[in-house]
């Protein structure tokens, strides 16, 4: 993932944040997506969330994290900056990387289909009830 470029529905650049599990990244790539972890990105950990946001903006990247707190902080650099974004919604709080990895893969296809159907829809959280339920994919606004 280097190199600057726009936003592509059809093949988006995907950024996982560090609130999910860095093997997520590796899985999702190795059937096809386009996707890094922060640390691959940024070569180190602890990379500050307006960074972040900068990064994708300029990368055309969409920001896929699990941190609610982001969200809420970052309200007005979300939506000046353009980016799109996946929150990952952690029932309890936490989620295993299987799981995590469980509800992206099913969860992307959809979201790639939103993007070239809704480009304005830019924001998505996706979710699942349970380990067996088939994850859920909305629109939010930030």
């Amino acid at each position: 993932m280097i190199g600057k470029r726009a936003f592509s529905a059809d093949n988006p650049r995907l950024l996982l944040d560090e609130s999910l599990a860095p093997v997520v990244a590796r899985a999702l790539a190795l059937v096809g997506y386009e996707i890094a972890d922060i640390e691959m990105v940024f070569g180190q950990k602890g990379v500050k969330d307006p960074e972040i946001i900068n990064w994708c903006q300029e990368n055309g990247a969409v920001w896929i994290h699990a941190d609610d707190r982001a969200r809420k902080q970052h309200r007005a650099l979300l939506q000046t900056s353009g980016i799109s974004t996946v929150w990952v919604y952690r029932r309890r709080g936490a989620m295993t990387g299987k799981e995590q990895l469980r509800i992206l893969s099913s969860a992307l296809p959809r979201l790639i289909d939103s993007w070239q159907k809704s480009p304005n829809d830019r924001h998505y959280q996706v979710s699942a009830t349970n380990e067996l339920s088939r994850p859920s994919v909305r629109a939010i606004t930030v």
